[in-house]
């Protein structure tokens, strides 16, 4: 019975760790999306003619809300 124990809190320790690897992923995935859309926000205004880089800039940012929007509800049918 003691060997079950100890087995029963392995696995807890180990979910534990597991539940604390997924979350920092899922932090740095986000820091690292922030960073992307706020590059490509430079790199749009660099590479295109002032005139259009206000449409260009909404254009990106309605993909970009497209693409989470079709992700988070691929998530949430499951």
């Amino acid at each position: 019975m003691n060997n079950e124990q100890k087995s029963v809190e392995e696995n807890s320790f180990k979910k534990l760790i597991n539940i604390a690897v997924v979350i920092m992923l899922v932090a740095l995935i986000f820091i690292a999306l922030f960073t992307f859309f706020f590059s490509m926000q430079d790199a749009i205004s660099t590479l295109f003619d002032y005139r259009y880089v206000a449409l260009v800039k909404s254009i990106f940012s309605l993909v970009i809300i497209g693409i989470g929007v079709y992700l988070v509800k691929m998530f949430l049918s499951k």
